[in-house]
């Protein structure tokens, strides 16, 4: 009398045969190489959008509570490739950012991306960053702004 076979048996008889079958090699030696895989950018020219900043950060020094600023950053695609910068997110709700949409940015073309900060009723040493994503390997990057926001009780005193 048979028994019949149970899921698990089923699955171990079909996991076997799957494991057979992906064992063979087509190659004639059974030698599997790496040959197939290729790295962008390896042993030859780079075909990429670069981004090259002129500063990717700024001191604001001192700003009074409640001033805004806009902090301009100058781009320029150095790469091979047109640059298409995909977001620009601000690390706060205090700054905001222009300038960079819908653009695509030719090889050796410059744009000026502007954080526009807002102090708020903020005081104190404020530190605030935006990530810029881009189709450029690595594909982030970071713009870092400083300032020192003075309120009406501020002491000046050393």
């Amino acid at each position: 009398m048979r028994t019949p076979l149970s899921a698990n048996g089923i699955f171990l008889i079909l996991m076997a045969s799957f494991g057979a079958l992906a064992s063979c090699a087509d190659s004639e030696d059974g030698h599997v190489d790496a040959s197939f895989i290729h790295i962008p950018g390896e042993g030859e020219e780079r075909d990429t959008p670069e981004v090259t900043w002129e500063s990717d950060s700024v001191d604001l020094g001192l700003l009074a509570a409640g001033e805004k600023v806009d902090i301009p950053y100058l781009l320029t695609n150095t790469g091979r490739a047109p640059l298409l910068i995909s977001q620009v997110k601000p690390s706060c709700g205090c700054t905001a950012s222009r300038g960079w949409e819908d653009r695509t940015l030719s090889p050796g073309a410059s744009l000026t991306l502007t954080l526009s900060f807002d102090a708020g009723d903020r005081v104190g040493t404020v530190e605030e960053q935006a990530m810029v994503v881009t189709n450029a390997v690595p594909s982030a990057s970071v713009l870092k702004f400083t300032a020192q926001v003075l309120g009406p009780d501020t002491d000046m005193q050393p």
